[in-house]
């Protein structure tokens, strides 16, 4: 059985695109992260700008997903009620030098007082109540130093562990991405 070398270019050149497809999006996910210190002017982008990416990742966390305002729409009065409940229970608190586990009657009182300070008409913490304690750059600002403190690795395995095999997925488009162009070649060759 003869094969006939141009025949040949229908299996290697698929096989090498594929193989080049691979490998560079595989190099290319790798130098998001690697290498961590600055090896001839080049750094991954992870570390080369893990302070700037912790600053827009604590912008976008607080734009977006979690704010004062969030925050405040998750106490409702049911919650609230319900965590003075649990607060009185656990800690033997003193009304005017009294336990209030002894004079049980005013807890109910006590709730709605409290209850009557902290939450709104529509149900919710009093919007002044939770931006005494929850400013606007403090969620960002806990974002931004949690990131900044990770070391790089424990980023990178995060970033892995969040994308789950999309990241795979990325990689192995790349050779298949490859393979289709390298048959294309193989044609136009023709």
């Amino acid at each position: 059985m003869h094969i006939d070398i141009y025949s040949l270019r229908f299996i290697i050149y698929p096989i090498v695109g594929s193989l080049l497809g691979f490998i560079t999006n595989f190099i290319a996910i790798k130098l998001l992260f690697r290498p961590r210190k600055k090896i001839f002017g080049i750094q991954g982008l992870l570390p080369k700008r893990q302070s700037e990416i912790a600053t827009r990742a604590g912008n976008i966390v607080n734009d977006h997903l979690v704010n004062s305002e969030s925050i405040r729409t998750k106490i409702n009065r049911e919650r609230l009620l319900g965590a003075i409940d649990r607060f009185l229970d656990k800690n033997d608190q003193k009304l005017f030098g009294i336990p209030v586990s002894s004079i049980a009657f005013m807890k109910g009182t006590i709730k709605k007082i409290i209850a009557s300070l902290l939450i709104d008409r529509d149900g919710y913490l009093k919007r002044r109540v939770i931006e005494s304690f929850i400013d606007e750059g403090m969620v960002s600002g806990i974002v931004e130093q949690k990131i900044n403190s990770f070391d790089i690795g424990i980023i990178e395995k995060l970033v892995k562990k969040a994308s789950g095999p999309e990241i795979n997925f990325i990689i192995f488009s790349g050779a298949i991405l490859g393979f289709v162009i390298g048959l294309a070649e193989a044609f136009i060759g023709l």
